[in-house]
């Protein structure tokens, strides 16, 4: 070969829509500023979305969906009910609104938009495995594929039956743009454990297209799979269909990886780079490869397709730190990282920090520092700089909630464009703290909360409860600090405990009284682990229970309200601290809410067999009384509510476009309290809407459209 490598980078399905992610564009802007020609990016997650309601997909669409709803399957059947009638229209009226400066930000519209996503792609799961997706862009998993099972993860049947909603996009689009390339390399970017099933039947596809095509594949879930295989031996067996795998980090053994192809030799140097057995045996290499950040250049993320994302406005990830400089917490585990939690700590200087971000804040008006963490001084010099020199940027970063943080300073990382964080306080008990090695007290994690809140940072809020051997009044501790201090963080989470391998508490299991420590039946990928521990599991169930009571938000990723997302930060950037406010109004009745028109926000279900409610009632955690008793109203975004069939009069009043005012005189049975109570089941199980009260038109042209200076559109 001659020159440098063709090569096409690929980010698969399942994944969030509203924003390129990082890290081919890392590995990319690295390649080139070494010599290498560009790659080709290719984001197939939202190009296979886009193509989903073209003409030739939509055909596709109505004859699988007919085939689907022949099942005779009982479980299929009920998760068959949450797909309704596809719409093409909606989902692009819903495109349009996520795209819109304007109509993002009203509300009612995102809230619509969000469920016409949602519905479009309950449609497009029911093709593969019904119920498949999950608000969106979430993967609801077979047990085996969620597990780790080899034997699912595999099988070709199981493979191509989830990947079944994406084949018009592979067979018409992706893979005639792979053979028309004449592309030497193809890689594929894995970050998340729901891109895996796709992404490994995407290299079968591609393999079986270009069979002599050199295929590579990284990102965390290879590292993850490469660190948590029971049998190291079978890495292979698993990625049969990759030439060689990147694990750790990336930037250089992609290089080197070109380098050979170039020399037309294979990339036997490089310690990241795992070469398929096929190749016969090599030397054996040092340790992990950890690249040197001042080594990196500015991220160059012009060749995304900026105007596809369903977002209003340009949102960057950038990663200027590696590893944890805490590094002790015997919970974590993240990276390929050896004797600590994570990988090791490096930090790019200050200097080069503001070099990048002021490069970067030309392209896109929202930087997310994608990073373990960010070390105090580091920020707040940041922040100086960023203020000296006037940057016009917004960003966001995890932090650890230092008694570093004042009044003063908190203040200065606002002037400087910071409009949200995250934290990871763990827990509100002391005790349980100092096992976590936490190094933070509750009283001092509420004061810097306090700063940040009163600087309009919002905080985003992470913990979990079931740390091994916390006692039910410990793990409500925890609740307890959520909600007294609510006013204080903005959206999170309070999860349960996950053992992992490689943290110090599976490491050290005497020190934290747990025993029987374990793989899950039929894993062959230990992501987690199982154990014995009789404190906490007792309490378990009225900690949950406990947890229910607090409102943490309206959506799950990718929607605005989960922790860390685009939309979450764009929506903190317009209404700041209140932003979770607003959001909990709009499942509440308001004061000016009897003058406002509300409708259905989806349609009654007639005639479904008992047997199949009972079956949506388990699925959903319960079971209802009597199915009798039970009316199935399928909301607009999917999700089944069965409602009490006292409620089936007061739905059909909002069949059209009526005010609670009218609804009232119709309701004239009720008394009012009788009937505002009425309306507020309703409205907090969003089975009726607010009509969105409409404006002036707003400029189509969002802000996605402007190239990065000195560079091409994409």
């Amino acid at each position: 070969m001659t020159g440098s490598p063709n090569a096409a980078l690929i980010y698969p399905p399942l994944t969030d829509p509203t924003s390129g992610y990082h890290s081919l564009n890392y590995l990319d802007s690295y390649a080139r500023s070494v010599g290498h020609a560009p790659a080709t990016v290719i984001d197939a997650n939202i190009e296979a979305f886009h193509h989903s309601y073209t003409p030739s997909a939509l055909d596709w669409l109505d004859r699988a969906l007919s085939r689907a709803r022949t099942t005779a399957d009982l479980t299929a059947r009920a998760r068959l009910l949450q797909a309704g009638t596809p719409d093409p229209e909606g989902v692009r009226d819903a495109v349009a609104t996520f795209q819109d400066p304007r109509r993002f930000y009203d509300l009612d519209e995102y809230h619509r938009a969000v469920d016409g996503v949602s519905a479009w792609m309950n449609c497009l799961g029911a093709t593969g495995i019904p119920g498949q997706f999950q608000n969106g862009f979430q993967l609801n998993a077979p047990h085996e594929i969620e597990i780790g099972s080899l034997r699912a993860l595999t099988d070709p049947a199981v493979l191509s039956r989830l990947s079944r909603p994406f084949e018009p996009y592979y067979r018409e689009s992706l893979l005639p743009r792979l053979r028309a390339g004449n592309f030497d390399l193809v890689g594929i970017s894995i970050t998340y454990q729901w891109q895996l099933p796709f992404a490994l039947w995407l290299a079968r596809r591609i393999r079986e297209e270009l069979p002599g095509v050199f295929l590579i594949a990284g990102g965390t879930e290879v590292s993850d799979c490469y660190k948590n295989l029971r049998d190291p031996r079978r890495l292979f067996e698993l990625f049969a269909d990759f030439d060689a795998l990147v694990v750790g980090e990336g930037e250089s053994a992609y290089t080197e990886i070109l380098d050979a192809l170039a020399a037309g030799t294979i990339p036997t140097k490089h310690p990241n780079v795992r070469l398929h057995p096929r190749y016969g045996a090599v030397r054996a290499l040092p340790m992990l490869h950890y690249e040197k950040l001042g080594e990196l250049p500015t991220p160059d993320f012009a060749n995304l397709p900026w105007d596809s994302y369903l977002s209003p406005t340009r949102f960057v990830y950038y990663s200027p730190t590696r590893g944890c400089y805490w590094n002790k917490c015997t919970f974590c585990d993240y990276g390929l990282n050896t004797d600590g939690p994570t990988s090791p700590w490096r930090q790019d200087t200050v200097d080069r920090m503001i070099r990048d971000v002021e490069q970067l804040a030309t392209f896109a008006r929202f930087v997310y520092f994608s990073v373990d963490v960010l070390a105090p001084a580091a920020i707040l010099r940041f922040a100086e700089k960023v203020v000296e020199r006037g940057i016009d940027v917004r960003w966001g970063a995890e932090i650890r909630l230092e008694k570093y943080w004042s009044d003063e300073r908190c203040a200065l990382l606002k002037r400087a464009g910071c409009t949200a964080i995250s934290v990871g306080f763990e827990s509100g008990n002391q005790r349980i703290l100092d096992l976590i090695d936490k190094g933070t007290r509750p009283a001092q994690v509420r004061q810097t909360m306090s700063s940040m809140h009163r600087a309009g940072i919002g905080v985003q809020i992470m913990g979990f409860t079931g740390f091994p051997t916390e006692t039910l009044e410990e793990a409500r501790e925890s609740v307890s600090f959520l909600r007294d201090n609510r006013e204080l963080w903005t959206f999170g989470g309070l999860g349960e405990f996950v053992l992992t391998p490689g943290a110090i508490v599976a490491k050290q299991p005497d020190r934290f009284g747990i025993t029987d420590v374990r793989s899950i039946e039929g894993a062959d990928i230990d992501r987690t682990l199982m154990f014995d521990e009789p404190v906490t599991r007792k309490a378990r169930d009225e900690v949950m229970a406990d947890k229910l009571g607090l409102y943490m938000g309206e959506y799950p990723r990718p929607w605005v309200s989960s922790t860390d997302t685009p939309h979450t930060f764009f929506y903190h950037d317009r209404y700041g601290t209140g932003v979770s406010d607003l959001l909990e109004r709009s499942v509440r009745r308001g004061p000016d809410d009897e003058d406002r028109e509300f409708v259905l926000d989806g349609e009654l279900l007639a005639d479904v067999d008992p047997e199949v409610l009972g079956r949506v009632a388990e699925i959903q955690g319960g079971a209802p009384e009597e199915p009798g008793e039970r009316v199935a109203f399928r909301r607009r975004d999917g999700r089944i509510l069965l409602l009490p069939r006292r409620t089936l009069p007061f739905l059909k009043i909002f069949t059209g476009p009526v005010t609670l005012a009218a609804a009232r005189r119709r309701a004239w049975m009720l008394p009012s309290a009788a009937a505002d109570r009425i309306w507020d089941f309703l409205i907090a199980r969003r089975a009726i809407r607010r009509i969105p009260v409409t404006g002036a038109p707003a400029d189509g042209k969002h802000t996605c459209n402007a190239p990065m200076p000195g560079r091409a559109a994409a």
